[in-house]
């Protein structure tokens, strides 16, 4: 799990995808690639979500 958005760039950065024999990208690896990332940013945002939930719980205690 990515815990901040430098980790997501450092895996846009170095991410490799599988070759076909004729040219181009196999497509289903690029599919899971992009579901990985998708994953990374759904995780990010609810961390993030949370955070600011329990901010807003904290506030209002005062």
């Amino acid at each position: 799990m990515a815990k901040n958005i430098d980790e997501i760039s450092k895996f846009l950065k170095e991410v490799k995808f599988k070759k076909k024999i004729f040219g181009g990208v196999d497509e289903y690896d690029v599919w899971n690639k992009i579901e990985k990332l998708n994953n990374e940013y759904k995780e990010l945002y609810d961390l993030q979500q949370m955070k600011i939930h329990l901010l807003e719980e904290k506030l209002n205690e005062k």
